[in-house]
């Protein structure tokens, strides 16, 4: 399962994983180096029909407090769309309490069972070296099923490199969305995208945790270059690590986190343009917009519509808010 890791990572954070860990977060150590990045052109698509413009924007769940990733081209989707679409709505005012509910419920083991008397002891070990390392309580995270123990990890594991999760783009544009009073529809419920992490076979999440602790070393690295590529809205790189890895590797598990997503994203999309008309603006996961045959851009383009990339290399004086 080498370099599945990275893929997965990157595949099953959506917005509503991330505000599932955040309250198991601790207060960020200062990053070993400070992120220089100041803009992003994050990739962008157009999708037509006769009487319909939607703008697709791939997104990055959790970013730097500062950066500007609000292009001249983002800014006028963003200004003119009557709809917007999200993936999941983690800012609903009972988004808390069912975020509780789930985590409480079925995000720990039974009494008496820990996480590490569940891994080879070399896992284990190395689990309390991560959890030390990101000063996380190791009996916190010892009690705690292999996937919550994923996500907070791999979350805890992306605040310290000075990222946040209340400055992703989703997080802001959905803010402003809601705001502006713009026509908000979600793709998923917030038990649908959670459910991805508590319907896991018991195999798949203990995988998922010991692949990531076994690669640990490497995450630091592979972040930085997804990261990169997201920033410069490099299409390809970014498919190529959270599409193709997850595919070859672990084919089950990329049918029900992008396949089987996209194709329900791009069915509720064509309803939109077949039976309304006017701007919209659809804002999810990078990986679910990135490829040639299942990426949300290429279902439309399946079914007929006018599907092109904006050039979006030029970022907004403005920064974001």
């Amino acid at each position: 399962m080498k370099n599945v890791t990275s893929a997965l990572l990157r595949s099953f954070l959506g917005p509503a994983a991330i505000f599932l860990a955040t309250p198991t977060l601790v207060a960020a150590q200062a990053p070993e180096e400070v992120i220089e990045v100041e803009t992003a052109t994050p990739a962008m698509w157009r999708v037509t029909d006769d009487d319909s413009e939607y703008y697709l924007l791939g997104t990055f769940h959790i970013l730097p407090p500062n950066l500007n990733w609000r292009t001249d081209d983002l800014a006028k989707a963003i200004e003119t769309a009557e709809t917007v679409y999200f993936e999941v709505d983690a800012d609903a005012p009972d988004a808390a309490s069912k975020t509780l509910n789930v985590m409480m419920t079925e995000g720990f083991n039974a009494p008496g069972k820990t996480l590490s008397g569940m891994l080879e002891s070399n896992d284990a070990q190395k689990l309390r070296d991560i959890a030390s390392d990101l000063n996380i309580p190791f009996a916190a995270i010892d009690t705690m099923r292999p996937w919550n123990a994923f996500l907070s990890l791999s979350v805890q594991f992306i605040v310290n490199q000075g990222f946040e999760p209340g400055s992703g783009v989703d997080s802001v544009l959905l803010k402003e969305a809601k705001q502006t009073q713009k026509d908000v529809r979600f793709f998923e419920t917030l038990e649908e995208q959670l459910s991805l992490f508590t319907g896991l076979d018991a195999d798949t999440e203990k995988m998922l945790l010991v692949v990531t602790l076994r690669d640990w070393e490497e995450q630091e690295a592979a972040f930085d270059d997804l990261f990169s590529a997201w920033v410069t809205g490099n299409a390809a790189f970014l498919d190529e690590q959270m599409n193709d890895i997850l595919q070859e590797q672990a084919p089950s598990v990329y049918e029900r986190l992008i396949v089987a997503r996209n194709k329900a994203w791009a069915n509720e999309l064509d309803a939109a343009l077949k039976n309304e008309s006017g701007k919209g603006l659809v804002a999810v996961g990078a990986a679910h917009l990135v490829g040639d045959q299942f990426s949300v851009p290429a279902l439309l383009a399946a079914k007929g519509y006018e599907v092109s990339r904006v050039d979006t290399n030029t970022p907004a004086n403005d920064n974001n808010p």
